[in-house]
């Protein structure tokens, strides 16, 4: 189950989503990520570079407590060297972010898609040039992407993806649920049962989440996706080190994986990091 969304008031007057401090953390390996990869392939794709954000929320987040705002993704990603921007979410949201790029230099570059990403996937690929070389972002709150839906994104096209996985707290919150429904969230998000196997498997919740972790990864390699398992970034409450979820990166190129291990070579802190196998 989608984990449920608050909002708040920025200080320009638009709604804003409500969220924890751990958006800092996430913040810092997505705008690493976007600098390394636009620098890096961008002589190469002049021009023919593309951003989409299946959930891209309003634009600006308020963290809880402290009032800080901080910009969301679809403004992070207008500060790097994109050709087209394509952001995706319901009406609503989309209207506080349409208000906030309406003036935007890269406006004529910027196309808005209202509605549910799986619903409108095939909109989505329509607007997306089949030439260029694609980033996809893809941050639900829950498991409401589902696997098809990435396999329509990415067919016939050069698609990396920058994924943050909620395999912690939705997990948690909701493993008893998914189970009573037969699964029917948890079998999109994989797009088969497989996941059954890992409930008779036994053991806690948080071991069942890495191991269907894993199965995912594994479902995206079958699409012939590297996976950087050594970097598969854990996000967690800053108050109780609660898993949160995973963020992950999978490309078809190695120079993906390359530029992610870049990335998340210095973590928030500044502190520089060892290579590493994320679980638990």
């Amino acid at each position: 189950m989608p984990e449920p969304q608050s909002s708040e008031i920025a200080s320009d007057g638009l709604p804003a989503r409500a969220t924890g401090p751990w958006v800092r953390d996430k913040r810092h390996y997505f705008e690493r990520y976007l600098d390394i990869f636009t620098r890096g392939v961008g002589g190469k794709w002049a021009g023919k570079l593309s951003y989409v954000d299946l959930f891209s929320g309003p634009g600006r987040s308020v963290i809880r407590g402290s009032g800080e705002e901080v910009e969301g993704s679809p403004l992070l990603s207008l500060k790097y060297g994109f050709a087209r921007y394509v952001f995706v979410d319901n009406a609503e949201v989309l209207s506080a972010l349409e208000k906030r790029v309406k003036v935007h230099p890269k406006r004529s570059q910027i196309t808005l898609i209202e509605g549910d990403c799986n619903a409108v996937i095939g909109k989505i690929t329509k607007v997306l040039a089949s030439n260029h070389l694609t980033l996809a972002f893809i941050d639900p709150t829950g498991l409401q992407i589902q696997f098809r839906t990435i396999e329509r994104l990415v067919h016939n096209r050069k698609v990396d993806l920058l994924m943050t996985v909620q395999f912690g707290m939705a997990i948690r919150m909701n493993l008893p649920l998914y189970v009573q429904t037969e699964g029917a969230a948890l079998t999109s998000f994989l797009g088969n049962a497989s996941w059954r196997q890992d409930i008779e498997g036994g053991g806690s919740v948080s071991h069942f989440a890495r191991r269907v972790l894993n199965r995912y990864m594994k479902r995206l390699r079958d699409l012939d996706y590297g996976t950087v398992q050594d970097r598969e970034i854990e996000i967690r409450t800053n108050e109780s080190n609660l898993l949160l979820y995973f963020m992950v990166l999978a490309s078809r190129h190695k120079l993906g994986a390359d530029f992610w291990r870049k990335a998340t070579q210095i973590g928030p802190s500044g502190q520089r990091m060892l290579n590493f196998r994320g679980g638990e």
